[in-house]
């Protein structure tokens, strides 16, 4: 007897594991006499800001938050703002953008104008309202901006060339090209922008070679002869490079120390031969194996915003 129930005992598991169909079992029919599960809705997560933002990626965003354009050096950012009445405000933020407080930077910004005026330095004092350092200066006037700091122990010294009317004109569109009225191609693989009478195309590469190409309102190539342009590259130790004329290519060119960033902001003031003066911000994109200087449109997002320098 106790043979008979360890067999049965033995059996049972056997028969209950085994996944041979019974002969005539139709699945088809099983399944349509089965009243299906109810499947649960899915309930709406709430959205996590710091999640979402945890997988982003270092220096990714150059976008400003205050209007002003956004510089870098190493692991830090500053957006620097210019008002046209002279206040000055720079604002820091971390790898990925994330704002330092005033209280972790110390430093002075020295504007030096280009024409009339003295060279002067301002201390920069903690502004926690507005979450920057700030000064006040006078108003610009095609000046060079250079600001020294310590953030977080960290040292940044930048400069920039900034117009009469500030950052603004820097970064907002001309009131006779508004932002999205057309966008741009890019028929040698670098930045283009509109200008007086048609447009502008720069290309910055990896090794610091600069080239502009004059073109028409259709884009179409036109001659460089007696335009007269400078580039300064928003780059730690970077000066304002004179470009030269290539009578052969027709183009202007000049040359800055190889490039080491993937983000690159430059200041391009132009004067087209017989027309007016023009400082137009660039942002360039450096990453891939070319290096080349391909960069948003320059009507599209906060890359490409210009602005006219008039004299």
């Amino acid at each position: 007897m106790r043979q008979i129930l360890l067999s049965l005992l033995v059996s049972i598991p056997l028969v209950a594991c085994s996944t041979k169909e019974t002969p005539g079992h139709d699945h088809g029919k099983a399944a349509a006499t089965q009243t299906p599960a109810a499947v649960p809705s899915p309930t709406p997560m709430p959205h996590d800001h710091a999640a979402s933002t945890a997988g982003a990626r270092p220096h990714a965003d150059h976008n400003p938050r205050h209007g002003g354009l956004v510089t870098m050096e190493g692991d830090n950012h500053v957006e620097v703002v210019v008002g046209a009445d002279g206040a000055i405000d720079l604002y820091a933020s971390d790898a990925l953008r994330t704002p330092i407080p005033p209280k972790d930077v110390t430093g002075t910004i020295t504007i030096e104008p280009k024409g009339k005026g003295e060279k002067q330095t301002l201390t920069l004092a903690p502004n926690e309202a507005k979450g920057s350092l700030s000064a006040k200066g006078p108003a610009p006037d095609k000046a060079d901006y250079t600001w020294d700091l310590k953030v977080r122990g960290a040292p940044m010294k930048m400069t920039l060339t900034v117009p009469p009317g500030g950052t603004a004109s820097l970064v907002d569109a001309p009131a006779d090209h508004p932002a999205g009225d057309h966008a741009h191609g890019s028929p040698h693989g670098g930045v283009v922008q509109s200008v007086p009478g048609g447009h502008v195309e720069v290309k910055l590469e990896k090794s610091g070679d600069i080239t502009v190409w004059m073109l028409d309102a259709a884009e179409k190539p036109r001659s460089a002869k007696g335009v007269k342009a400078s580039l300064r590259p928003v780059v730690a130790g970077a000066k304002e490079v004179e470009l030269a004329y290539d009578e052969k290519a027709d183009v202007l060119r000049g040359k800055i120390d190889p490039v080491k960033q993937d983000h690159v902001d430059g200041v391009l003031s132009i004067t087209p031969a017989g027309g007016t003066a023009t400082s137009l911000r660039f942002a360039f994109h450096l990453e891939g194996p070319a290096g080349a200087g391909a960069g948003h449109d320059g009507h599209k997002g906060h890359e490409g915003h210009t602005g006219h320098e008039g004299h």
